[in-house]
């Protein structure tokens, strides 16, 4: 008898833990949930951090910029959040925008992005841009034009073939990662406030280990696109006779050794469709053209990059099977700057 009233009470007492619920979690609309987050540094050496948080309320799109300062990241974060009147919630965060003052400085750009890689709040799928202009000045254009809005920020980066195949992301964990590369360096894109659009496209800042050693065009950010085999469908270019688009592009390379050199063969194909041409324009004139400007502009990218001994290719990484590891540390100072590379655009109508 005893034991049948022990385990009726057992039973109460666990249902009754059941029934607590969750006593840490936050209601949706008890939370505060920034999307972009700007960062920058003072004259005063203190760290602004900006965030654009959205405020959806009925059927009304608004949202507001919540700026904090402080000594570093953690202390401006900390008080952003002790002074918010909701629990701020930092996991969506969709784009980082760092202020070109800032990421000029190599230890502390390299300080910020390990700091971002390690919080265990922040995504390191967020995405990562550089600007000229005032950090506080590209948020509020966000927030002024998108409002709550303000996710589709990340199909801006990431329209890819089609769209916009000059543009491209790159995300936090990529940055971390690339000053321990030996092979390959990596580009983050430079944007600035536009006037009638959200953002313009201003081309990409090379990194090197970490620092800032080159900005390049649009054009030239395109490039790489094509060397990572992604498709730049889409492209319209401008002849001066001829308005061509291109509608599917691949390419094929080939990699060897000959005489302690690396050499790379590389065939770009591009199917295009013809948009408009002067009269008199022939199709071999308009593919010939288009081959030549194309080889043009990689020749040129290719030659400013070997005079920094900075592989934003990537070739590096296809000559692993050839040079051996310990060697391959050594790439672009021993190895870039005498590679060759065999570069051939075919242009062919769709």
């Amino acid at each position: 008898m005893k034991n049948k009233k022990l385990y009726k009470i057992l039973i109460i007492f666990m249902s009754t833990i059941m029934l607590c619920g969750c006593w840490d979690i936050k209601d949706i609309n008890k939370r505060s949930i920034p999307l972009v987050m700007g960062i920058a540094k003072d004259n005063d050496e203190e760290y602004k951090i900006t965030l654009q948080i959205p405020l959806p309320k009925n059927d009304k799109q608004i949202s507001r910029n919540v700026t904090g300062k402080g000594e570093t990241i953690a202390s401006v974060l900390g008080q952003i959040r002790t002074n918010s009147e909701n629990a701020v919630d930092f996991s969506q965060i969709q784009l980082i925008v760092i202020q070109k003052n800032l990421a000029n400085n190599q230890q502390e750009l390299r300080d910020l992005i390990k700091f971002l890689m390690g919080s265990e709040e922040i995504p390191s799928r967020a995405l990562v841009a550089i600007t000229d202009d005032n950090v506080e000045n590209v948020l509020s254009n966000i927030n002024d034009k998108l409002g709550v809005n303000a996710s589709s920020i990340y199909d801006y980066f990431n329209k890819g073939a089609g769209w916009a195949p000059e543009l491209f992301s790159t995300p936090i964990w990529e940055v971390y990662r690339s000053p321990f590369l030996s092979t390959k360096d990596i580009t983050v894109p430079a944007v600035r406030s536009g006037k009638d659009t959200v953002l313009i496209f201003e081309g990409s800042e090379i990194l090197k280990k970490g620092k800032i050693v080159e900005r390049i065009s649009p054009e030239e950010s395109q490039l790489i696109n094509v060397f990572q085999n992604k498709d730049i469908k889409g492209k319209i270019v401008s002849l001066g006779f001829a308005n061509i688009m291109v509608t599917k592009s691949s390419i094929q390379n080939k990699t060897s050794m000959k005489n302690n050199k690396p050499l790379v063969s590389s065939d770009l194909n591009l199917k295009i469709y013809i948009l408009e041409r002067k009269k008199g324009i022939t199709n071999k004139r308009i593919k010939k053209e288009l081959e030549n400007l194309t080889e043009k502009q990689f020749f040129h990218l290719l030659e400013k990059t070997q005079r920094i001994h900075t592989d934003i290719f990537g070739f590096g990484q296809q000559f692993q099977h050839l040079i051996s590891y310990q060697e391959l540390k050594d790439w672009r100072n021993e190895y870039y700057p005498k590679l060759r590379v065999n570069f051939k655009v075919h242009a062919n109508l769709e």
